[in-house]
Order: structure tokens, then C-alpha cells, then sequence
């Protein structure tokens, strides 16, 4: 490991193998680059994936000589996207997608394609973008192969011990879980990582070997504090967008619900039964939905065919 004493004054360790790939960003970045690295936590959570791209993205800032902070750090994409355009060139910046991929998966696809369409056009701001990710065969072929330069995949090792327990004098045979270990793939080895598990339909960073393995320390060269809120805040917002979301989709069907009963000629259920199972909705709501129903259906009706 490698001691590396900032301009902020923080001190952070870096794994002597990973030094030499960020200074060649460094390098290169003034020459009208910009770089996107991944970061994943092996398919897992917890795994210290976050704190990893932190002294990554402290390193890179510290050497461009531009503001690394809690502001440089976002958790939702659009958040990112906006920001990007009004930081100064050469900036890090970071995205922990953890937050937005706990979303469905018709979300996700949503995100990475707005950030695919944001790296598109990004290209003259001349950043480092460190993306962490919660899983990298699950991302988009123009992120994890086209757009990004490397994959830093973070996981735990499991630790046969013998241990102490439950104020006992017999040890036990136990699995300790320790953190702080990557594996680097550098643009061609995920390239063909991405391939392989496409082909074989397996999900494994093992499935070839890595350029780099290597360890990484548990330290925040931010302030832990204002961090750990801000991650708070936006899994706060999350919840209720998620929450609003489910709420519009409830309605949607109650309402095609709805819409269905009223065709059914057939059907015994008037519309003061059909207020009883769609409570608390009364009568005369049914009638409204009903109503709002049938202009649309016209309306779509009357729009021209396109062939």
C-alpha cells in the first residue's frame, strides 16, 4: 500500500498496482478525454464499493488539482447529470447508483440509458466519472463495454477462524468476513468478460482472470457525517417517489377496473356494488372514471392510423 497525503490534509492508502492506472488518467484527461471507471461490490452489498470509489475519486481530484467533497458525490442520476454541465472541467465525480437500482428493473433500464445519452454529449467537459454500480453484467453493452475504461469489482474473503463465543472457553470453527479486497479488469479484459457471460449466460468475475488484484482501506476522505445525510436524504426521496409511483400505477388499474365492470352488460354489479369492492370511492367517482374512460377511448379512436 501506498501513503498518499493530500492538499485537503487527508491521508489515504491506494494499492500500489492501482496508482500507475489513475496517474495514466491523469495524464491523458488534459488531452481532451474523459473517463468513466465502474465500480461493483461482486454481486453483493456491503462489500465497501462506495468507500472504495471514495479514495479513488480523492486521488484523481487531489492530482487534477480540482474540489473532490460531498458535493462531488450524487445518488441519483439526474441529480449527476445536472451538475456535470456546471462543474469546472477536469472534475470527479461521483455516482452511487445503489439507491436507483433497487428500483425495477424497467427503471434501471430507464437510468443507464440517460446516462448513456448524457455520455454521449458529455465528452467535451473533460471528467472522470466513477459510476458505482450493483451489478456489471446487468448494465447496458455501451457502458459496461463502449463507454467505460475500466471495472474495479470489490468483495469480501472468507477467513476460516477459530473463536471464543457466548462467554464460552471453547472455541468454534467460524467464517470471518473481511473487506477491502478488488480485482481491476482494464478495457479489453471486461470487454471480454462482458462476452463471455453473455455467451455462457453465467454471472461470475471469475470467469477470467483480472489485470489487478489488490486491497483498498476503509477511509473517508470526506466528511463521514455529511455523507452518511446526504445517502440518508436520497434514500428518503427514493421511498416516496416509489411510493408515488405505486400510487399512480393502484390507480391505473383500479381505474381500467373499473372501465371493464361498466362493459360488462352481464355482470349483476351495479355501480353502488362496485363502490363497496373500489371503497373509498363513492358512486359518484365511479361514474366520473367511467366517463374519463370513454373520452379517451374516443379519442384514441380518432387518432390516424400511421403505416
Amino acid at each position: 500500500m501506498v501513503k498518499v497525503k493530500l492538499k485537503s490534509g487527508h491521508e489515504i492508502y491506494l494499492d500500489g498496482q492501482l496508482v500507475p492506472v489513475l496517474d495514466t488518467l491523469v495524464y491523458n484527461l488534459p488531452n481532451d478525454w474523459d473517463f468513466v471507471i465502474l465500480i461493483t461490490g461482486d454481486r453483493m452489498v456491503r462489500t465497501g464499493k462506495s468507500v472504495c470509489a471514495m479514495s479513488i475519486c480523492a486521488y484523481l481530484a487531489d492530482k487534477l488539482g480540482t474540489k473532490y467533497d460531498t458535493d462531488n458525490v450524487f445518488f441519483d442520476s439526474q441529480s449527476m447529470m445536472d451538475a456535470a454541465q456546471k462543474l469546472p472541467k477536469n472534475s470527479v465525480i461521483q455516482y452511487d447508483e445503489a439507491r436507483e437500482g433497487l428500483a425495477a428493473i424497467k427503471t434501471m433500464k430507464t437510468v443507464q440509458q440517460d446516462l448513456i445519452d448524457f455520455f454521449n454529449e458529455c465528452g467535451q467537459l473533460n471528467h472522470i466519472f466513477v459510476l458505482v454500480m450493483p451489478d456489471f453484467f446487468s448494465m447496458k453493452e455501451e457502458i459496461a463495454v463502449g463507454r467505460s475504461e475500466m471495472l474495479i469489482n470489490v468483495y469480501r474473503k472468507n477467513v476460516k477462524v477459530m473463536r471464543r463465543m457466548y462467554k464460552e472457553d471453547l472455541e468454534r470453527p467460524v467464517i470471518r468476513f473481511d473487506r477491502g479486497f478488488f480485482e481491476l479488469f482494464n478495457r479489453t479484459k471486461k470487454k471480454t468478460l462482458y462476452d463471455i457471460s453473455r455467451a455462457t449466460r453465467k454471472k461470475s468475475y471469475q470467469l477470467i482472470k483480472a489485470n489487478i488484484n489488490g486491497r483498498f482501506t476503509n477511509y473517508y476522505p470526506l466528511d463521514r457525517e455529511i455523507y452518511i445525510s446526504k445517502k440518508k436524504a436520497a434514500l428518503a426521496r427514493f421511498a416516496e417517489r416509489k411510493d408515488k409511483e405505486k400510487e399512480v400505477e393502484t390507480n391505473e388499474f383500479r381505474n381500467k377496473w373499473i372501465s371493464f365492470m361498466m362493459k360488462d352488460h352481464t355482470a349483476k354489479q351495479t355501480q353502488e356494488e362496485m363502490s363497496k369492492w373500489s371503497k373509498p370511492l363513492g358512486e359518484r367517482r365511479i361514474q366520473e372514471i367511467s366517463l374519463e374512460n370513454k373520452r379517451n377511448e374516443r379519442s384514441n379512436a380518432q387518432l390516424p392510423i400511421i403505416t
